[in-house]
């Protein structure tokens, strides 16, 4: 009680001699927040002063000979909450006692709040304990009440008349904040709790539903959107019949109460999508009441996907290794068949015949020459090399060939540029761009052939005016065994994309039917000077 008695004076020497106070005089109390400014607090503090309210009100209703209101403040005195008997609280708010007020000393004068919240302890200032006369009848007790961490996050006060004043009114308030404050702890630490559920849920790849016990579905996160086809908001409060792939699961676990995991089923109301699903039965542990079902499902569909190439690849790898057998086995009887054709001595008309068949022959070995690359790993041996010169040479070349079919092939060296490659195989896949650009210019037309270069690379580009490729045709280029034109194994395409990969290169394609193809070949670049 002296330490209180000490506050209480010290206060009064405060408002008496720092702020001046008439003692009989009335304090006028202003409201210092804006709408908006009220309202953003009270959004800050309504999950507190809802739990505040509901045991208060309880507090109230043992106090009904009373009269008594309640005033709750945030951690700087300003007004959130005030409530209680009709008949006193008239008289408060002849005091200005509203919401966004403040319960400042410089002008509410020595009041319990301002010396709860400056102390930090419960306080109780009964008639002229107050420094204004006009508060001898009213008795007010106010507590802070506080974080787990002990910072304050405000007060609650009773306010009642000095006739029904009481001890007791100190020790109720007292009680009532540290089961308050109890709550509030909870309350932060399941906000906690769903907050993280949220996130968990809303990161997690796995569609995740969640029912009651009658399949009325609760939860439905990001993934379950995805996979099902099938928005939140729309299924919230749905029956899981609605979902018919999911439906029958649901009911066997919910009857039976029992597990199912690694179930096969495919969603197919957009996207077909396989999935794996489990689904556990959830139980209450205090009376193991079953209070829903958990379901899980992941999208398997890429790895079906997947392992559908890998057969494929399996396949391609299978039949490489065969047709390079073969090849092998082919080409010492061909090569053997070609030198005694050769050597035939046969008429005028018997040799166009002949030279059919060695043509023929010829394009067989070319083939089976092609089948043998294919079944060898493409291993580079890389020199630092002049790749200038290598493209004028290349294009020297294929010019001859070229002019039969009535086409230019361009090329304008500015400089020498030196990359480490290995020259056969580079030059090996400029022919092979070269040679189909020619083949995709029937009536004839212009071949260019650019080379540039930045700090890190440099770009070969090989560009025709002809019949150009289809969306569909581009993105297959490369691909084993495929091949836009009609005589095509779609084998040297797919070796020339290998070499630039051992180099570390890429092979880019931009073309357009009846527009032309320009394909670009980036290649690591090196200076002479490294």
């Amino acid at each position: 009680m002296a330490q209180r008695d000490q506050y209480i004076q010290k206060s009064k020497n405060t408002c008496e001699h720092v702020y001046g106070m008439d003692p009989n005089s009335i304090p006028v109390l202003h409201v210092l927040l804006s709408d908006e400014e009220l309202e953003l607090r009270l959004q800050k503090y309504e999950s507190s002063l809802s739990i505040i309210r509901k045991f208060m009100q309880k507090l109230l209703s043992y106090l009904t000979e009373t009269p008594t209101i309640v005033v709750t403040t945030d951690h700087e005195g300003y007004i959130l909450d005030a409530y209680g008997d009709d008949s006193f609280k008239s008289m408060t708010d002849s005091f200005g006692i509203a919401k966004g007020v403040r319960f400042d000393e410089s002008t509410a004068g020595t009041n319990s709040i301002s010396l709860a919240l400056q102390y930090n302890e419960p306080v109780h200032l009964v008639g002229l304990d107050h420094y204004h006369n006009c508060f001898e009848q009213v008795a007010c007790y106010s507590a802070p009440f506080s974080y787990e961490d002990g910072k304050i996050i405000g007060t609650i006060s009773l306010m009642t008349t000095k006739e029904c004043a009481s001890q007791l009114h100190l020790g109720l308030l007292s009680s009532a904040i540290d089961t308050i404050e109890q709550e509030i702890k909870l309350n932060q630490k399941n906000d906690q709790l769903h907050l993280y559920n949220q996130m968990l849920m809303s990161a997690t790849p796995l569609g995740i539903i969640i029912t009651d016990p009658d399949g009325r579905i609760h939860e439905y996160n990001s993934s379950a959107e995805t996979i099902t086809g099938r928005k939140k908001k729309e299924m919230i409060g749905q029956t899981i019949t609605s979902i018919s792939e999911l439906a029958p699961f649901f009911q066997h676990v919910l009857n039976k109460k029992k597990n199912l995991e690694n179930i096969e089923l495919t969603f197919s109301d957009t996207e077909e999508k396989k999935c794996f699903l489990d689904i556990l039965p959830l139980f209450d542990e205090t009376n193991n009441q079953l209070v829903g079902a958990f379901a899980q499902f992941r999208d398997m569909t890429s790895y079906y996907e997947l392992q559908n190439q890998v057969i494929q690849s399996e396949k391609l790898s299978a039949i490489g290794k065969l047709g390079a057998g073969f090849a092998h086995e082919i080409r010492n009887p061909l090569t053997s068949i070609i030198g005694f054709t050769q050597m035939l001595d046969v008429d005028e008309q018997q040799t166009k015949y002949v030279n059919i068949i060695k043509d023929e022959l010829e394009r067989m070995k070319n083939l089976v020459n092609q089948f043998v690359m294919m079944g060898k790993p493409t291993i580079s041996q890389r020199r630092k090399t002049n790749l200038t010169t290598l493209i004028s040479e290349t294009v020297e070349l294929m010019n001859s060939n070229a002019h039969l079919f009535n086409i230019e092939i361009h090329f304008n060296p500015e400089e020498d540029i030196f990359i480490y490659m290995d020259p056969s195989q580079i030059k090996q896949v400029l022919i092979n761009f070269i040679k189909n650009a020619i083949e995709a210019m029937a009536d004839g037309g212009q071949i260019w052939v650019d080379l540039q270069q930045n700090d890190t690379n440099v770009t070969i580009t090989v560009e025709d005016n002809g019949e150009g490729m289809t969306e569909e045709e581009v993105n297959q280029l490369g691909t084993l065994f495929f091949s836009s034109k009609r005589s095509g194994l779609g084998i040297g395409l797919s070796i020339c994309f290998d070499i630039i990969k051992t180099h570390e290169g890429n092979v880019s394609v931009e073309s357009e039917e009846g527009e032309g193809t320009k394909i670009h070949l980036t290649l690591p670049h090196q200076r002479e000077e490294a």
